[in-house]
C-alpha cells in the first residue's frame, strides 16, 4: 500500500536545548520543532510543537541562518523514527514567511 504522507506547516522555529545534532544510520541531522498557537477543544489556547529534523545539507546550511522565534514554512514527508517510533517531519523545504 501506497500513502501519501506529504505535509507543509508554518509556525515559529522553537530550538532545542542542548544540541541541535541527531545522527541516526541514514545520516547526520539537525532537530527543531516549529511552535504553532493552537486553540484546544476546550477553547483554551496553548502550544503544539512540531518536530522537524533536516538531512538535506544544503539546506541545513540555509537553516542555520535562521534564528530562534523567525516564522517559516516547512514542507516534507511525515516519517516515523526507525528505533523510537517518534513522529517527525522530514523537511524538504524551508521558506521564510516572516512575521
Amino acid at each position: 500500500m501506497n500513502c501519501e504522507n506529504s505535509v507543509v506547516v508554518a509556525g515559529a522555529i522553537h530550538l532545542p536545548k542542548g544540541d541541535m545534532v541527531g545522527r541516526n544510520r541514514h545520516g547526520t541531522y539537525l532537530k527543531f520543532a516549529l511552535k504553532q498557537m493552537t486553540t484546544g477543544y476546550d477553547g483554551v489556547e496553548r502550544p503544539s510543537f512540531l518536530p522537524v529534523r533536516v538531512f538535506d545539507q544544503a539546506l541545513q546550511e540555509r537553516f542555520r541562518t535562521k534564528g530562534h522565534g523567525d516564522s517559516v514554512r516547512v514542507a516534507g514527508t511525515l516519517r516515523s523514527s526507525t528505533g523510537s517510533g517518534e513522529m517527525f517531519i522530514l523537511a524538504e523545504s524551508i521558506e521564510d514567511i516572516g512575521a
